[in-house]
């Protein structure tokens, strides 16, 4: 049974696509940074929020309202410093992180029906259909072993579970980060 989150914010079809299978259920998928941060101010002003972004383009202002958890290689997990908000920012995005757990593990994209270039990979993952591409599922579900894609998952779990009572050392513990 898929759950709703409408808590939690991916800001493009990629992103959804990835976030959903991690957590077995739909999200609330907003189109670009500025719209997943308005999302949460507005939206979920007081209450609680995960918002995942690419970190591509300028940093969007409400980083400075954050405060930096941890990071891994491709991953940087930011707590308001008031609000139960949190941002994760895929570095440099959601597109090339896939592309490079692929590649650490030795998954061919080719595989999966899938350009295994970034460029043309990239080109694929801005279609609105990328947030339930088979071909791109398929690829996620093949690198999910991969420690960052843990991480993500084990975080997104924490956070969701958690909630209002999560903290940043349960945060870094679900991750298993050493």
């Amino acid at each position: 049974m898929r759950i709703d989150h409408i808590n939690v914010i991916p800001e493009c079809y990629v992103d959804t696509n990835l976030i959903q299978y991690l957590i077995q259920g739909t999200v609330n998928h907003q189109h670009g940074c500025n719209n997943v941060v308005g999302k949460i101010k507005n939206s979920f002003h007081d209450r609680f929020a995960i918002g995942i972004i690419d970190n591509d383009k300028d940093q969007v202002g409400y980083l400075k309202d954050c405060l930096k958890i941890t990071q891994t290689t491709h991953l940087q997990f930011f707590k308001h410093k008031t609000l139960p908000h949190y941002l994760i920012t895929v570095d440099p995005a959601t597109d090339q992180f896939i592309l490079e757990c692929a590649n650490n593990l030795g998954v061919n994209p080719e595989n999966f029906n899938l350009p295994s270039e970034l460029q043309a990979f990239t080109k694929r993952t801005k279609k609105t259909s990328s947030n339930n591409d088979p071909d791109i599922r398929n690829l996620i579900r093949s690198i999910g072993d991969h420690a960052e894609i843990k991480a993500l998952r084990q975080s997104l779990h924490y956070l969701i579970q958690k909630q209002y009572s999560a903290d940043n050392e349960g945060l870094i513990r679900s991750m298993q980060i050493n």
